[in-house]
């Protein structure tokens, strides 16, 4: 098909060409031989009347022009994506879709086992992928290569529509025989003993609990770094060592290890969860059926939905379980 003489076809490599600025990558990605994809661009060289790509010292980089058309071809290509993944009311159980999620241990342990579960006997046709949120970069979700990213309220993107999902505090656990710690944890102790703490993406993204420390001029004497929430555990037991956790995940762990969940001496905001998708899948029926009953699950599990939360550039609103959830 062309439009203005332009075969349509000729923006995948278009695309792929403006990302890469390379046509050997650029044709691996459109599975085409680099002569094909050579033959391309000087097609569209032909067309716009313009380079496009501009030699660089050993590469090559972007004209002004090629500049221009890097979003708009973008967008265009994600519209014609999701309007593929459109299906009418049908039974959930007749679609097959892989589903790209992002989330923290945390959010696996809170919300997205029991999510699984719950698809395998109602939407057995989604398959799921879930990456850890300490490699996340906001420009996968803007590219769609994933789906849906669980993470903190504070860091949602004001380009995408996102809705609140739970909300969490925080409390110290420490092992059970540990004598150091009396019925209530103290500030002093909270101070003098080690702590395990979990740090994601390398510490390249800091934690809620830490912001809060460090908000406070608070330095624990941290001993151990773990790169989970859920590893937290096994490093207090047998110790001194106290961690600081989500409440939840907390009487989670101590359902299965021996510890003890305490009051956390010093304070920390809440924890929000907030839930977002890209833009062009609102009307995505699996990612509406995932978003609907990530909010079930928060209510099966008895965690604490998320109050409404309004930011100057994203509205979002906390869905009742069994409804869509809204998105203003």
């Amino acid at each position: 098909m062309r439009i203005n003489r332009l075969d349509l076809n000729q923006l995948g490599s278009l695309d792929a060409l403006l990302s890469h600025r390379n046509v050997s990558r650029a044709a691996q990605q459109v599975h085409l031989s680099q002569p094909a994809m050579s033959a391309s661009l000087a097609r569209l060289r032909d067309y716009f009347g313009d380079p496009l790509l501009v030699p660089a010292g050993r590469g090559f980089t972007l004209s002004p022009f090629a500049a221009s058309l890097a979003q708009p071809v973008r967008d265009l290509l994600l519209q014609a994506q999701a309007l593929t993944r459109r299906r009418p009311e049908i039974d959930l159980a007749r679609i097959e879709r892989n589903v790209t999620l992002v989330g923290s241990d945390y959010v696996f342990e809170a919300v997205l086992a029991p999510l699984f579960q719950r698809a395998a006997r109602e939407a057995p046709g989604l398959r799921f992928e879930l990456r850890s949120v300490g490699g996340y970069r906001p420009q996968e979700l803007d590219d769609s290569e994933v789906d849906l990213v669980l993470s903190s309220a504070s860091t949602v993107s004001p380009q995408h529509p996102c809705e609140l999902l739970l909300r969490d505090t925080f409390s110290c656990v420490a092992w059970e025989g540990n004598q150091a710690v009396g019925r209530q944890l103290t500030r002093a102790t909270f101070l003098r003993l080690g702590h395990v703490a979990a740090q994601l993406g390398q510490g390249r993204i800091p934690t809620l609990d830490q912001l809060a420390f460090d908000a406070q001029g608070i330095a624990r004497r941290v001993e151990i770094r773990v790169p989970s929430f859920t590893q937290v555990a096994r490093c207090v037991v047998e110790t001194e060592r106290i961690a600081t956790l989500h409440t939840s995940l907390a009487h989670r762990l101590a359902r299965v290890w021996p510890l003890r969940v305490l009051r956390c001496p010093i304070e920390i905001a809440p924890l929000v969860i907030a839930l977002q998708w890209h833009r062009y899948q609102s009307d995505d029926l699996a990612i509406r059926w995932v978003r609907r009953t990530l909010h079930e699950v928060v209510l099966a599990e008895g965690l604490a939905p998320a109050d409404v939360l309004a930011t100057p550039t994203v509205k979002v609103q906390r869905s009742r379980a069994g409804t869509r959830p809204r998105t203003r």
